[in-house]
């Protein structure tokens, strides 16, 4: 019985001593089971530039094989400003084509002053035998006088409106041949757009550049590859 009691004694004690191995081995088999499939540890070290916003490359900054510091500017991106396209259409429209809108809008000014001028006359002719006759008061006869004026002068001014827009007109019809560089002043302008830099998140060396001038990217596209300084 004491020979079977000390046989049980030793096995306990084997265990006990066996047991902090067996826990360390199970500690490391689930660090490996938590890592995820195809995770390398250089994969740490790699930062993506990606692009801000959808546009043109402008600009590449860095090339392949050189050194950037944090939050330094590798690709610059033109990107379309909007409501420049009605601007642009504004700026490049025929002249002609302008001063004859000019002139149709002075003439309508015209017409529509005189024919104020006609309604204050009419009226003023109608009070004066009212007012020899004691049927309207004078002072509605004044009035009417006054808005007649002002009738007047309207037409004057809008008679001198179209006449300006008519020599604008004429002007704009003449050929275009003053300066040498007429020409080229009547080109297209440029679109309008802003320059936007992609930057590095930090510091590295560019080990990938995925993009060339004149390429077209997309918001949040990969623009080059970066190996992160250790």
């Amino acid at each position: 019985m004491s020979t079977n009691l000390t046989n049980w004694a030793r096995a306990s004690r084997r265990i006990v001593r066996a047991l902090p191995a067996f826990a360390l081995l199970l500690l490391s088999a689930a660090a490996c089971g938590s890592r995820p499939a195809g995770e390398t540890e250089g994969a740490a070290g790699i930062v993506v530039v990606n692009a801000p916003a959808a546009g043109i490359v402008r600009r590449v900054l860095a090339g392949e094989g050189a050194h950037v510091s944090e939050g330094a500017p590798v690709v610059e991106i033109a990107v379309s400003v909007e409501g420049a396209g009605a601007a642009r259409a504004q700026a490049t429209e025929d002249p002609q084509a302008r001063a004859a809108r000019g002139v149709t809008a002075s003439q309508s000014e015209v017409d529509a002053a005189r024919a104020e001028v006609v309604r204050t006359e009419v009226e003023v002719q109608r009070l004066t035998p009212l007012v020899a006759s004691g049927a309207a008061t004078q002072g509605e006869l004044d009035g009417a006088r006054a808005q007649y004026d002002r009738a007047q002068q309207r037409f004057r001014r809008a008679q001198d409106a179209a006449q300006g827009a008519q020599s604008g007109l004429i002007a704009a019809r003449q050929p275009a041949t003053n300066s040498p560089g007429a020409a080229a002043k009547s080109a297209a302008p440029a679109p309008a757009e802003r320059i936007v830099a992609a930057q590095a998140s930090s510091a590295g060396v560019v080990s990938v550049m995925s993009v060339r001038v004149g390429d077209r990217v997309t918001a949040g596209q990969p623009l080059a590859t970066l190996r992160a300084d250790q």
